[in-house]
């Protein structure tokens, strides 16, 4: 019994240490998986737990204009972030910094969700913060933990220059941006991205690319100071562009322009620069670029003069009596007595039982070609549509660029409109519209819709016979090193083949609507300048009607074409003529 005893103890004590030794196996077993296999990942997550990578947002690139002279630059500005998971159990650090802000809980932790990256990584919550509110931030910090604040670039409009629809303005990126952007990792809720004009179209140049820095935190979550062994991540500013705008033209439309609403777009005809750009009333760029108060927007949205609306490229207007050298281009095409073809004018044009009026309602007398684009005789044009017809018109409306878009490099261009047979049947019904719509539409008034820069576009064609170029807004998107990464070269394109006669015939027609004694823009006139035009009224239901005047030089020294319009300004000769005189002189004084 004695040794069938110790015979089991010694299984027992064999057991138990086997079981120990299995049991040390497994120890050493998994401090070699955490310590040798997995060293590398879990280092990274011991680390993570005492230092935080804090973003460093990239300047935005800057915008000059065609000389050099900078537009739009950045400024710094404070950025106050929160890291969820630092803040989730202690709910005094949001209190401190909502009584701080002066804003409530519930906004922070609003603004905390919306810009979540993860619990880990800032969500910011405000931006634009005072430096009087930092300093108060840093008193407290102990008291805030889970809060830090950086700085960041935000726009600083330098320039005097109203060009706020063409620049556009950035905004708070939302979440439909960011699905846009989803394939650029660099996008973040919180961030600036261009919103309008300049800024969204080259979005993708002026963006940079953010750096990190790295920073020492305790148990606690507050900070101790930046890593010394970790080298900082840094930014990649965006790219800059160079503009076509000359300042100098660009102040002189401005000041002609004053508080009246409307809209001038100057063109290098040569070469489709816009070399002025207006578009009235404007908006306060400074409060659209930052986190603008419901009141403010409010108001802007409410506005009887929609600052926010752009005349110049989604403003649709009849186009009045500037688009009558269609008809004359047409005709002295088609028509071998289109130059000496003449029709009485007594102030009106009868068709059927109805009357349709000349702008002088006693009449123009006989009135040839030359003498009806020089004194904007309608009755003329009139009778000139019966013999072309509306499919024909359309056709050579179109091939001078209305109804389609210039794709101009900003967006919300709209195309405008060019009624032809399938558009008026559908509108009014199959064959029910009648020679009366055609009357108004060779006037440019009824269904035709065109916007200024369609305008001034035309006008560049009839200066350049017939031959297109591409405007544009930027000339060059450049490197800060200087490196040209966009250069947007010119880009003609023949669009209206006509024989030199009829080129030569309409240019002497519009000579004289502003040289001429009988012409409508003479107030347009220049001293040792030969300045080129057409005149319109564009009927407003709503109003007064809007004035018109396009033109262009032919002077190599100022190769420009340009479309004026005066929203409720009457008679294009009577307000738009004179003021881009107006125009025209301060550029022939313009110093050397």
């Amino acid at each position: 019994m004695l040794q069938g005893r110790n015979i089991v103890e010694g299984w027992r004590s064999l057991l138990v240490h086997g079981l120990l030794a299995l049991l040390f196996l497994i120890l050493i077993g998994r401090y070699y998986y955490l310590m040798i296999v997995f060293h590398e990942k879990y280092a990274e997550k011991a680390t993570a737990n005492h230092i935080r990578a804090v973003p460093v947002l990239a300047s935005r690139g800057v915008i000059y204009d065609r000389a050099g002279n900078l537009i739009v630059d950045n400024a710094p500005s404070y950025t106050i972030s929160v890291i969820p998971i630092e803040v989730k159990d202690k709910p005094e650090s949001l209190e401190r910094l909502s009584s701080v802000m002066e804003i409530s809980v519930e906004e922070i932790n609003r603004r905390i969700v919306k810009n979540r990256r993860g619990s880990f990584a800032p969500a910011k919550v405000f931006s634009r913060v005072p430096f009087e509110k930092i300093s108060h931030l840093q008193e407290h910090r102990l008291e805030l933990i889970g809060v830090t604040y950086s700085i960041e670039p935000i726009r600083n409009y330098v320039s005097d220059l109203d060009l706020s629809h063409a620049l556009g303005y950035t905004r708070e990126i939302n979440r439909d941006d960011l699905n846009r952007f989803k394939k650029d990792s660099d996008y973040q809720p919180g961030d600036q991205v261009g919103w309008k004009g300049l800024e969204k179209f080259y979005e993708s140049e002026l963006h940079g690319q953010r750096g990190f820095r790295y920073i020492e935190v305790n148990a606690l979550g507050q900070e101790i100071g930046e890593v010394q062994d970790r080298a900082p991540i840094n930014p990649i500013p965006g790219h800059d562009l160079i503009l076509s705008i000359d300042s100098y033209i660009q102040f002189a439309v401005e000041k002609a322009l004053a508080d009246s609403s409307g809209s001038v777009v100057i063109l290098n005809h040569k070469t489709g620069e816009i070399l002025a750009y207006a578009s009235r009333p404007g908006y306060d760029l400074e409060m659209l670029s930052g986190r603008i108060s419901s009141k403010d927007w409010n108001a802007l949205m409410q506005d009887p003069r929609k600052p926010l609306y752009d005349r110049g490229i989604q403003g649709l207007y009849p186009a009045g009596s500037t688009i009558k050298p269609l008809a004359a281009l047409y005709s002295l095409g088609n028509h071998s007595n289109a130059k000496e073809r003449t029709y009485l004018c007594r102030g009106s044009y009868r068709l059927g039982n109805r009357s349709f009026g000349c702008w002088k309602k006693v009449g123009h007398g006989k009135m040839n070609l030359h003498d009806a684009i020089q004194q904007s005789c309608n009755v003329y044009f009139f009778n000139l549509i019966q013999d072309i017809g509306l499919e024909d018109w359309a056709l050579i409306a179109r091939e001078f660029g209305f109804g389609a878009r210039a794709d101009i490099d900003i967006p919300g261009e709209n195309k405008g409109l060019v009624p032809d047979t399938k558009y008026m049947n559908r509108k009014y019904g199959q064959n029910k519209w009648t020679r009366g719509n055609l009357l108004n539409i060779v006037v440019g008034q009824g269904d035709v819709l065109v916007t200024p820069l369609q305008l001034a576009q035309f006008a560049g064609m009839l200066a350049q016979r017939g031959t297109q170029f591409q405007p544009h807004f930027v000339n060059k998107v450049v490197s800060k090193n200087g490196d040209v990464i966009v250069e947007n070269i010119s880009q003609s394109n023949n669009k209206v083949t006509a024989s030199k006669d009829s080129w030569d015939f309409v240019h002497l027609a519009m000579w004289d609507v502003v040289n001429g004694k009988k012409g409508t823009a003479r107030a347009a006139r220049q001293k040792d300048w030969d300045i080129y035009g057409k005149t319109g009224t564009a009927q407003n239901p709503h109003g007064e009607d809007h004035a018109w005047f396009i033109g262009f030089s032919l002077d190599e020294r100022y190769p420009y074409s340009w479309a004026v319009l005066l929203e409720n300004g009457g008679g294009g000769g009577g307000k738009a003529a004179p003021l881009i005189g107006k125009v025209l002189r301060s550029i022939a004084k313009r110093p050397s």
